[in-house]
């Protein structure tokens, strides 16, 4: 399953945050691509998360919440599932 995360930075938690990330602390092996903010707020991120399930996708993801004032992980899917369902 894939996911598009959108997160909003807490602002307080940056130095730390910044910290987990150059150190490598943070499992990164399931975020697929680069993560993007929003030009007019930067604080907002986008990025596409792939994991088993909707389970092991918020285990891959805790780690990652404590740096996050607001958080929202969508369900994809590709494409061709999407044209199938509205095909029907």
């Amino acid at each position: 399953m894939y996911f598009q995360v959108r997160v909003r930075v807490d602002v307080a938690k940056m130095a730390e945050f910044g910290a987990k990330l150059r150190e490598g602390s943070l499992d990164r092996s399931a975020i697929r691509g680069e993560t993007y903010c929003l030009a007019d707020d930067p604080a907002v991120g986008f990025s596409i998360w792939e994991a088993r399930d909707r389970a092991e996708f918020e285990a891959a993801f805790a780690g990652w919440k404590p740096y996050y004032k607001e958080t929202e992980a969508r369900a994809l899917i590709t494409p061709a599932e999407a044209m199938t369902l509205l095909a029907r």
